[in-house]
């Protein structure tokens, strides 16, 4: 599928006015109404079945569950890529990552984004928007570059506890450079006085909303929880002491964590008045990750192969293309324009997070910049037009590579290639969301269209940045 590109400044602002069947006549229309905040709240290798809004029973994250319950939960919402700095771009660019060269994170130390291509806080702040970041980046553009405030900066990973000298390993948030320690069975704080750095990014974006309410304002709060290495807060180890493992319990510490924060956020927004004039929008960048004797700091008794997270019904983890490590909670609240909880169960991708903003925001995407994603908001307002009816998909095809792995949904079909044989497997999502049951022989056209498809996506795409130097 090619990439859209846009010939003509145009606003996609047509959630301001009755639906019209066709983006195409919707993309002419321009509103007057009050541009919203736009917040994205984005977590770090967090498991499609983590919330208890997506049947997750070992955390409660009330929190989330309650930005769900006002907002629309995407049951199939989707990255672009298994591993975070892949996914993270796609979702700055509204673009395939894969388009640019990047389909692993060891692509991006050869990765160049071209000049051309406007990432999502560049193009708010040419419709006056102030934008903020709070967190993990992982882009090669620099932040400072894109963003008028950065907070608690962190490249790659993050220690969660301050050293004794107050630096965070791994983030700027008090000047520190490199890496995190890689200590990963941790309960802190070790001092009464040290702030859980979750903690911190939530205190920051509370205080970003404050000081900039009275404006058009983009945030991005993108939350190491719950990467890597595993730091819980010893409030929590009798409350989650029931699990089988210590690493578990950590996690668990650090899913509670991020839920309080989301909270602190969502709460910073109502007491600034400006709740139901905020577009919301909270994901995970990739499924959980696999924990074992590779992961620095494993303890030699905790097993040997464990899931750190839950993917619940699905098959897979991080890295893999099996939607264990794709489909993630994707939650969309904006109180002003969408009723709360829809569920909307047609396919969504993390592209389409860029041109919904810049609909929302009257920000024109210049015609250089390529975007893969949709504007989702005329789908969302057809679907609460007409509840449980056949509404339009908001796409056809979905496509995934990470380095020579392959996969493809269209509608409820899905087609893998995967190692050892890159033999094409054929799954059908509705009926097994686990895909446990391999129906190629059976569909044996199907899996010929669905290969040839994927691989007239791939033809034009350019060799992954390492290979490319």
């Amino acid at each position: 599928m090619p990439p859209r590109r846009h010939p003509r400044p145009t606003l996609l602002l047509l959630l301001f006015l009755p639906f019209f069947p066709t983006a195409a006549l919707a993309a002419t229309v321009v509103t007057a109404a009050p541009r919203p905040n736009i917040v994205v709240l984005l977590a770090d290798d967090l498991g499609y079945g983590d919330l208890s809004s997506y049947g997750g029973t070992a955390v409660p994250t009330p929190r989330l569950d309650q930005l769900a319950r006002e907002g629309i939960r995407f049951t199939d919402g989707y990255v672009t890529c298994p591993a975070c700095a892949p996914s993270r771009l796609s979702l700055m660019t509204g673009a395939y990552p894969q388009r640019f060269g990047l389909t692993w994170n060891d692509d991006r130390s050869a990765h160049q984004l071209p000049d051309t291509q406007r990432l999502l806080p560049e193009l708010l702040r040419t419709a006056g928007y102030t934008t903020g970041l709070v967190g993990k980046w992982n882009i090669v553009r620099p932040a400072a570059q894109v963003f008028d405030e950065v907070h608690d900066f962190i490249e790659w990973e993050s220690d969660y506890f301050p050293q004794p000298d107050g630096r965070y390993l791994g983030s700027n948030a008090t000047q520190s450079p490199g890496f995190a320690s890689g200590k990963t069975a941790l309960w802190g704080p070790a001092r009464a006085t040290d702030e859980y750095l979750p903690d911190r990014m939530g205190r920051h974006a509370a205080d970003f909303i404050a000081r900039h309410a009275a404006q058009p304002f983009f945030l991005f709060v993108s939350f190491n929880s719950v990467h890597s290495p595993w730091h819980g807060r010893h409030s929590d180890r009798t409350r989650f002491a029931h699990l089988p493992h210590e690493v578990l319990r950590l996690y668990a510490s650090m899913v509670a964590g991020l839920d309080e924060n989301v909270g602190r956020i969502l709460d910073a927004l109502r007491d600034q008045k400006i709740a139901d004039n905020t577009l919301v929008v909270f994901l995970g960048d990739n499924g959980p990750a696999k924990g074992g004797p590779h992961i620095e700091g494993w303890k030699p008794d905790w097993p040997k192969q464990l899931i750190v997270g839950s993917t619940g019904p699905l098959r897979g983890a991080k890295t893999d293309l099996l939607e264990g490590g794709i489909r993630e909670p994707f939650i969309l609240r904006w109180p002003a324009q969408l009723p709360a909880g829809l569920t909307y169960r047609h396919p969504v991708i993390a592209n389409d997070l860029l041109p919904t903003a810049c609909a929302a925001a009257g920000a024109v995407i210049p015609a250089p910049t390529l975007v893969d994603g949709v504007n989702l908001l005329p789908f969302l307002r057809a679907a609460v037009a007409a509840p449980g009816a056949s509404d339009r998909a908001p796409h056809h095809t979905l496509y995934w590579k990470i380095k020579s792995a392959a996969a493809l949904r269209r509608g409820d079909w899905k087609l893998l290639l995967l190692a050892p044989d890159w033999r094409p497997q054929l799954y059908h999502l509705a009926t097994d969301p686990g895909e446990s049951r391999d129906v190629s022989a059976e569909h044996p056209a199907l899996s010929r269209e669905l290969h040839a498809a994927w691989q007239a996506w791939n033809a034009p795409l350019p060799l992954p940045a390492r290979r490319a130097r």
